[in-house]
């Protein structure tokens, strides 16, 4: 996971292995964080009443088929513990978000490998795909549907950046045809940038909706997330604001690593908040992330999901990318021909 090694850094410009938005979080949602510290001396709304009719309303979902909670990690948990027996696999992609992998460990399923041709009781995908930014098309996601006798899970996390119309686009228009077979989890710290207060939704059917408030643990949303949720999903301008941005800077960065000789993934479309880049070689991907930890600009290698000659990067402000393109650009012009996976050393050059 992203978002740990900023800390090792003594001179921190930005970090580039978190994949929020580049926005920061929306002011009028950390504002009505901030006052919701003043009922911190009482319990949250049980039933999360406020957050979710805000939530419902922004996601165009029923608000009786939506449970919001401490992150979509409660939720990757509860769909591998209450869901169907049996075991559980990965979306189709080169790599994809281990979370689902360990939670399916811990509930004591079988672990597939993406290219098995057994049926599995889980399948998640995620759309689009971290950290390869693929993106399933609905047409796709229906023809699995229609083959599987399982559960498939799509985390759309990332899929309101893909504009104004996202919904037409999600899955959830699938749910009321497919209830039993599909299941829409969603983590809202990525597209309001608040991974620190931990606010995560599943979308689904009736009976699924049954099963999971039943056995949800009591309290997961605290004050201050279900404030913050409330005041996020009812800021338009926030929204616009990130269309409007994202797919200049993640154009802009793109090119900047095209320079260095490394291979972008192309099929990753200009909405999806990150750019999964090919250095070559596991040794220049991990030879890249040390420089970019010591440029104050933590980036996001890949050799965790199985792809190691891969690097994962958040887009940032412009200012920002060339600091990190700066480092690279100097260090792998003086160690000749390692950007693109060929050539010896290591980040200090030891």
């Amino acid at each position: 996971h992203g978002g740990q090694t900023w800390r090792l850094c003594t001179n921190f410009v930005e970090d580039f292995s978190v994949t929020t938005n580049i926005l920061g979080a929306p002011k009028p949602a950390l504002q009505a964080a901030q006052d919701a510290l003043h009922d911190i001396h009482h319990y949250p709304a049980a039933d999360c009443k406020d957050a979710i009719q805000a939530l419902a309303a922004y996601m165009q979902w029923p608000e009786d088929r939506l449970l919001i909670g401490n992150g979509a990690s409660e939720f990757i948990d509860l769909v591998m513990r209450a869901g169907p027996p049996g075991a559980f696999k990965p979306g189709p992609y080169i790599a994809s978000y281990m979370e689902y992998n360990r939670a399916a460990t811990a509930a004591g399923r079988l672990v597939l490998h993406r290219d098995d041709e057994r049926d599995a009781a889980i399948t998640v995908i995620i759309h689009p795909n971290s950290p390869s930014g693929d993106v399933m098309s609905l047409t796709e996601l229906e023809e699995r549907l229609n083959k599987t006798n399982g559960v498939i899970v799509v985390d759309e996390s990332f899929m309101p950046f893909y504009g104004p119309d996202w919904r037409d686009h999600s899955a959830l228009v699938l749910v009321d045809k497919y209830p039993m077979k599909l299941i829409v989890l969603n983590s809202w710290t990525k597209l309001w940038s608040c991974p620190g207060l931990r606010l995560g939704s599943i979308s689904c059917g009736e009976v699924w909706h049954k099963t999971f408030k039943r056995l949800q643990t009591p309290w997961s949303c605290n004050n201050l997330a279900q404030a913050f949720c409330a005041a996020a999903a009812r800021d338009e301008d926030y929204m616009k604001r990130t269309w409007a941005t994202l797919p200049g800077w993640k154009g802009r960065q793109e090119e900047l690593l095209t320079k260095l000789g490394w291979e972008v993934n192309k099929n990753s479309p200009l909405w999806v908040p990150w750019v999964f880049v090919d250095c070559g070689s596991p040794q220049a991907a991990e030879l890249a992330t040390n420089v970019a930890q010591e440029a104050g600009c933590p980036v996001r290698w890949c050799a965790s999901f199985g792809a190691p000659q891969h690097l994962r990067l958040g887009i940032r402000d412009p200012k920002h990318q060339d600091v990190l393109y700066a480092a690279w650009a100097k260090y792998f012009k003086s160690m000749n021909g390692v950007a693109n996976g060929h050539g010896n050393g290591t980040a200090n050059g030891h």
